[in-house]
């Protein structure tokens, strides 16, 4: 969708950092919500979330 309309970027990045849903010749698409070192994607229902969460100080 992003091809055709561009304010779709940020819809189809979010779905793909915590859904892990990939589009096609996407050009842009990395995580935006989360971490680059997040492992996994937190909405889907196999997501194991961890027993602790590493506190990280904020930008």
């Amino acid at each position: 969708i992003f091809w055709v309309w561009k304010s779709a970027d940020f819809q189809e990045r979010e779905s793909y950092d915590m859904l892990g849903i990939s589009y096609y010749n996407h050009p842009r698409l990395k995580r935006i919500l989360m971490p680059e070192s997040w492992i996994g994607w937190p909405l889907r229902k196999d997501y194991i979330a961890p027993n602790f969460y590493e506190i990280q100080d904020a930008h």
